[in-house]
């Protein structure tokens, strides 16, 4: 988790976009979870993981059809958060809709993940997120894809970002000597040279929710 992860979270735990009780997902890893944040908001929290550890509370496998089985009967979440995960899974929308399964009527997703980022194997490094995917996944299960919370961490909100034409954009890195450099010399010798047009490291936030319904919260 990075420094730019818990500015976030802390943040939306102060909007109230982040309410208990809560579970976060793949926190036996050994590093920095939100647990002290949480309970430090007065907020109920669980901790998640594929394999036992101290500090996890169910151990559960998201990928799998049955995620229910590995909780106690009938528990229910209001915000499920599932942090620098989804790139580390060979199918993350298995996870999500794993993870929605064990939603409270009108609870949410709070997802992290990079959208640029060196290769990290926590065993594998499979996928990156880019906005449209939080979009069509929010979409597709008749959710609600928070905008105010739709950020590139670091940078602000991900809609700020878009072109004329209502693309998304990435955020331009700094743009020191080198980088123009490199610019100058594609336009002049029409190469492939041209540095990087985007942060080498970037990763988005969301926050995605049920939309109150029944029928919403069981599909």
């Amino acid at each position: 988790m990075t420094s730019n992860d818990m500015i976030y979270i802390k943040r939306i735990v102060e909007q109230k976009k982040l309410i208990g009780p809560v579970l976060e997902l793949g926190a036996g890893y050994g590093g920095n979870t939100c647990r002290e944040v949480i309970i430090d908001a007065g907020l109920t929290y669980y901790a998640s993981d594929m394999h036992s550890s101290p500090g996890v509370d169910y151990v559960a496998d998201f990928e799998s059809d049955n995620v229910e089985t590995f909780f106690t009967s009938a528990v229910k979440f209001k915000s499920i958060l599932i942090l620098n995960v989804l790139e580390h899974t060979f199918n993350p929308v298995r996870i999500l809709d794993s993870a929605k399964r064990l939603l409270d009527n009108d609870g949410s997703l709070v997802v992290i993940a990079p959208a640029v980022w060196t290769l990290h194997d926590y065993p594998i490094d499979c996928y990156r997120m880019l906005p449209n995917w939080y979009e069509q996944y929010a979409n597709s299960r008749k959710m609600i894809l928070d905008r105010g919370c739709f950020e590139y961490l670091g940078y602000g909100v991900v809609d700020s970002f878009m072109d004329i034409n209502g693309d998304y954009q990435f955020p331009l890195p700094a743009q020191g000597f080198a980088y123009w450099k490199s610019r100058v010399v594609h336009r002049l010798f029409n190469t492939f040279g041209r540095g990087m047009a985007f942060s080498s490291q970037l990763a988005i936030a969301a926050v995605i929710s049920l939309n109150g319904t029944t029928d919403d919260a069981n599909s």
